[in-house]
């Protein structure tokens, strides 16, 4: 109120006007000139014969509460709606070599919708970005989200499966139509262990069935696995999507597990302070949109 009287007392110079404007009673207003002159140590509005002149400081006064209800006015009005296009904004991103690998598949359409927007990624696993989220060090977490801090959010982009990969001219499997268990434990494989530790999906159900595989290279990375698996007769089991996207580049064969894996779902993460970020829930919805369900077709990564 107090604001709103000295803003309109300098624009109308009658105080009078001011009651009216502001829908209060005469009696109000010279209450509050009353207040804002104790607050101010200052005369504000010399009394003249048809109205009100206002000091100098009155007229400093009301240049700042002017700014002060602007701002106000825009905090509990309706959001300013958000445009990528006008956007300048650095995103950091948490992702292992896959998830890169999926970013590959959106970043022309990012340029073009939203040019403005930097992505900074950082090789991280999975409780390093939880540690990143928890301590602003990062803006989203793309991987495998299970028992999440309650601090944290996220939002499923795709389920993922598998394929074995070995390379188009394997001497013993570039005839093969198809795997099945005995050829595919016969085999040298490829282990790659994001999380640095031997073991997986892939090991536990074979323990399942009482049956092994014989592993000749454990690597960090699915992308090392993808030039290993070209370049050698070993054969790799890697996630669905960037075995297909990636099997014209590097020469592969793919073929179908000859055992039952279970999928597993793709997210992205982010901290609860980023809830009301319009920037990340555009991005993350962008990622949604682009990494939908996979079509029979071959995707480019």
């Amino acid at each position: 109120m107090l604001l709103l009287v000295m803003r309109e007392g300098v624009r109308r110079r009658k105080l009078s006007d001011v009651a009216a404007t502001l829908g209060v009673t005469q009696t109000a207003i010279s209450h509050s000139v009353a207040r804002l002159r104790a607050l101010f140590d200052d005369e504000l509005f010399i009394r003249k014969p048809h109205g009100v002149e206002p000091t100098a400081r009155a007229v400093q006064l009301a240049e700042i509460a002017e700014q002060v209800i602007e701002s106000a006015v825009r905090m509990l009005g309706d959001p300013v709606p958000f445009e990528p296009a006008r956007m300048e904004r650095d995103i950091r991103i948490c992702a292992l070599d896959y998830e890169v690998a999926l970013l590959s598949d959106v970043i022309e359409t990012l340029r073009l919708e939203a040019p403005g927007m930097r992505l900074h990624l950082r090789a991280m696993g999975r409780e390093a970005s939880i540690g990143a989220l928890g301590q602003d060090e990062a803006d989203i977490w793309l991987g495998f989200a299970r028992d999440l801090p309650t601090t944290l959010e996220s939002v499923e982009l795709f389920d993922e499966g598998y394929r074995v990969i070995a390379r188009v001219d394997h001497p013993r499997l570039a005839n093969c139509t198809g795997l099945d268990l005995d050829t595919f434990c016969a085999e040298s494989h490829v282990v790659a262990a994001p999380g640095g530790t031997a073991g997986g999906i892939v090991d536990k159900s074979l323990r399942s069935m009482d049956r092994a595989r014989s592993v000749a290279i454990m690597t960090t990375g699915f992308l090392s696995a993808l030039d290993l698996v070209s370049r050698t007769d070993l054969i790799a089991t890697i996630p669905a999507r960037l075995a297909v996207g990636r099997a014209d580049r590097f020469g592969l064969k793919l073929f179908d597990p000859p055992l039952a894996l279970r999928p597993f779902q793709v997210s992205a993460t982010w901290h609860r302070r980023l809830s009301s970020d319009f920037a990340i829930a555009w991005f993350v919805d962008h990622l949604r949109k682009a990494l939908g369900p996979m079509s029979n077709a071959r995707m480019t990564y």
